[in-house]
């Protein structure tokens, strides 16, 4: 698919061999719905691909960027690799949160050339590991690496600067320029050692716009030495990087002095996180109350938009790839601001730009002011509220650390069908786990759907005799029989193995036993028997043992 832009029109375009389509929409109308989407959900995030293109430092010699990662930080080639590591900020400061405190740029500038050399290094140890041989021929080719940053929010903090003055921005514009100029500099010392990359060529290369406006000391040794990397710099999230560190994350501010933290994996919990910087000046200085902090401890949400993006438009003009960083935005802010963060990101030159309004969706991280989303109620049939009732939303669900469960196993044609209830405290049915087989597959997530809906109702005051009732019976493709009791389905047996966990027992008489076994898969005939542990086709032959 293309975009052709005239007077204000877009004419979108899809063709392959057997189709062709055309249809032409208003600029503004596609605008005002990514606008809103951003507003509602904080998706989609946006990039300037003309931006992307006219500051790329590879736009000849096969090495012209095509694409971005899923963050957008790193501009790519056809098959081009993320070869990514960050320095982080805070590390590099003497003195902090004293009137002497200082940049230490005899360690920052080893830093960064170390870590120039290693994502250089790192090139060659993947070459032979990628899953396509076109993917080692382009990082091969370019040897596009990223040099990245975290930690800048804790660094401006301990050097006693205020991340949205406009003070602030312009020692940041400065910063990172002599950074790049750092990072270019030993790559040209790497292209004396070991070779430039095969794609570079001088006068190509340093026709780039962005590389010409690196010190001209640099552009020298580029034209004397060639450059081992043709792109070099980056900036991503660095998320998961800055909580291990206990940092500030990429070039944002600081999100909050504490959040609560929200666990995915196994324990689903939540947790409240103090931002370590703040732990560690309360420390220092023996203040108890957070409130006494000075006023260069800004956080994400008491920024203005205005100042975030000025601040990534500063720190853009020095990085040859892109930025993954986040606006974030106070939950009452409209759509018309939404509108005007992305122009202005755009009018200064960034290359993508996000955001996040508070409360607008479910989020890993949330402070503690956000206002909740009322759940609503989830009722069935024969719990519905007679006309003219007020119906009451329940109180949401709070899962404790443990509770109280069984599974049971029955054998399905597809697997092990695997049903666990868990009750709480006070024995209410609250979570029921389906899991299927071994292997995955539309089934088995199938499987795990129901039982999350199943505990999505329970939670919402649903009750599982009607879950029973209203699963059972439900006539699949396979017939199986345990212990007796015949399982039409996953569904069916899903609902019969919570009639055991919650009452002991499978109401037999529910079940009518029959010898037909289903329709078979290969000739559609419903002449499926069960004999001898296999499933077998009276018409065709077609036969499946468990």
């Amino acid at each position: 698919m293309n975009a052709v832009e005239k007077d204000g029109e877009f004419t979108l375009r899809f063709q392959n061999e057997k189709a062709k389509m055309e249809r032409t929409v208003k600029a503004r109308e596609i605008w005002n719905q990514l606008v809103k989407a951003a507003w509602q959900s904080d998706e989609p995030g946006l990039i300037f691909w003309d931006t992307i293109k006219r500051d790329s430092t590879t736009e000849y010699n096969g090495m012209a960027v095509e694409g971005v990662n899923p963050c957008s930080e790193q501009t790519l080639e056809n098959y081009g690799c993320c070869c990514l590591g960050s320095i982080n900020l805070s590390s590099f400061v003497k003195d902090a949160f004293t009137d002497r405190a200082s940049i230490d740029w005899g360690s920052l500038a080893k830093a960064a050339q170390h870590a120039t050399r290693f994502l250089d290094n790192v090139l060659d140890y993947n070459a032979d590991k990628h899953p396509l041989p076109q993917q080692k021929t382009a990082s091969m080719w370019s040897r596009r690496i990223g040099v990245g940053t975290t930690g800048l929010g804790d660094m401006l903090i301990k050097l006693g600067m205020k991340y949205d003055d406009e003070a602030t921005v312009e020692f940041v514009d400065k910063l990172f320029e002599r950074m790049t100029n750092i990072i270019y500099d030993y790559s040209t010392d790497l292209a004396k050692e070991k070779g430039p990359a095969p794609a570079f060529e001088a006068e190509k290369h340093l026709a780039q716009p962005f590389v010409k406006r690196l010190d001209n000391r640099v552009k020298d040794k580029i034209r004397e030495q060639g450059i081992r990397n043709s792109a070099l710099t980056t900036v991503p999230p660095v998320g998961s990087g800055s909580i291990f560190v206990g940092s500030s994350s990429g070039v944002e501010p600081v999100f909050a002095l504490n959040y609560t933290r929200r666990s995915k994996s196994l324990s689903e919990g939540e947790f409240k996180v103090w931002h370590p910087l703040v732990k560690e000046y309360m420390r220092v200085f023996r203040i108890t109350d957070e409130k006494s902090l000075p006023a260069y401890f800004v956080t994400a949400h008491q920024i203005k938009p205005e100042m975030r993006v000025k601040m990534q438009a500063a720190i853009q003009k020095h990085i040859d790839t892109a930025i993954s960083s986040t606006v974030n935005l106070a939950q009452d802010i409209s759509p018309e601001e939404v509108a005007n963060i992305y122009f202005q990101a755009w009018k200064l030159g960034c290359k993508g730009i996000t955001v996040y309004r508070e409360g607008s969706r479910e989020g890993i991280l949330e402070t503690e002011n956000v206002d909740k989303k009322k759940e609503a109620g989830v009722s069935g049939a024969a719990s519905a509220p007679r006309t003219g009732q007020r119906q009451e939303a329940p109180a949401a669900f709070e899962r404790p650390k443990v509770m109280i469960g069984r599974t049971l196993k029955l054998k399905l044609p597809q697997g092990g069908l695997y049903v666990t209830a868990n009750s709480d405290e006070a024995g209410a049915l609250k979570e029921v786990f389906v899991t299927l087989g071994k292997l995955g597959g539309d089934e088995k997530a199938d499987a795990e759907a129901i039982g999350r809906l199943i505990s999505l109702y329970l939670q919402n005051g649903g009750d599982i005799q009607s879950v029973v009732k209203m699963l059972k019976g439900i006539r699949g493709k396979y017939v199986s029989w345990e212990e007796g009791v015949q399982l039409l389905s996953i569904p069916d047996a899903v609902a019969k193995a919570l009639e055991v966990l919650t009452a002991g027992k499978v109401n037999k008489e529910s079940s009518i036993p029959v010898r037909s076994g289903g329709t078979c898969p290969d000739c559609n005939e419903n002449a499926i028997i069960f004999e001898s542990g296999c499933y077998k086709c009276t018409n065709c032959g077609y036969s499946k043992c468990e």
